[in-house]
């Protein structure tokens, strides 16, 4: 059985860690190892499970370096897989299972990431994967709709909210870009790993439910610098790369150029 090492980053914000480890031990469905990597939370977390570890970083540096903390623990322990969680997300019943049997089925699957509920739109209404690349607007749909996808549901990019990353990709390709501290490293990644030519998308058929940001809201955390940096990033990355990788309209298969336009207020 393939090895999964559940990395969950958190700063502040206790109660939502500990019901997200809580559903995880419940819900998983095979075997997991969790790692919950608390950021320099004002309050040491705490969570007495032989089955879960605790990582403290003693400096609060974002998302982007607690979730790369976690990958290099579950690296050097030799873990198969690692499995992304938000803090503020509720796993749903068989969700871990349901991303490793499709990863398994397909060696080239890099990521695959679970379906997100939102409380505030509805229990049918499901987060899909990315529509808009730097801005991070996701497609939805209402579960009618997601009956009619398949297993595996390829996309250019898509949150890792809840996503099971492949170490022999990581080991390939490396960790998240630390220059972006909370934000689009998750989107920097999946374009990278596309341009290699491994596999990012969603499985249907795995759900966490998800609060969305609610720990970058209550520590008023903008997304400002990290997608000015992934603008800069995106223009010194070769077009054709980009192109070669992933169409322009997935749909249609049209290939392009990338431009970008600036307008005043």
């Amino acid at each position: 059985m393939s090895k999964i090492a559940v990395i969950i980053p958190m700063f502040g914000k206790a109660e939502y860690t500990k019901k997200c480890v809580d559903m995880t031990l419940v819900n998983a469905g095979v075997t997991v190892t969790i790692l919950v990597v608390d950021d320099g939370s004002p309050e040491p977390f705490k969570y007495e499970d032989e089955r879960v570890f605790i990582h403290r970083l003693e400096k609060n540096s974002g998302f982007t370096a607690a979730t790369n903390a976690g990958i290099l623990w579950a690296q050097k322990r030799d873990y198969d897989y690692v499995l992304t969680l938000n803090n503020d997300t509720e796993p749903c019943e068989l969700f871990a299972k349901h991303l490793l049997d499709c990863a398994e089925a397909d060696p080239l699957i890099g990521i695959a990431c679970s379906v997100r509920v939102h409380p505030t739109r509805g229990a049918d209404k499901y987060e899909l994967v990315g529509s808009d690349l730097i801005r991070g607007y996701q497609y939805f749909t209402d579960a009618e709709g997601l009956a009619k996808f398949p297993a595996f549901v390829e996309a250019n990019w898509i949150p890792i909210c809840s996503g099971l990353i492949r170490m022999d990709m990581i080991r390939e390709i490396g960790i998240l870009d630390k220059r972006f501290r909370n934000h689009c490293s998750d989107s920097s990644y999946c374009l990278w790993a596309k341009i290699n030519h491994w596999k990012v998308g969603l499985v249907p058929k795995s759900k966490v439910i998800h609060h969305m940001s609610i720990t970058t809201t209550a520590n008023n955390i903008l997304v400002d610098d990290d997608q000015r940096l992934f603008l800069e990033k995106l223009a010194g990355i070769d077009y054709a790369k980009i192109c070669q990788a992933m169409p322009l309209d997935g749909e249609a298969k049209t290939y392009g150029k990338l431009s970008f336009e600036v307008y005043k207020k």
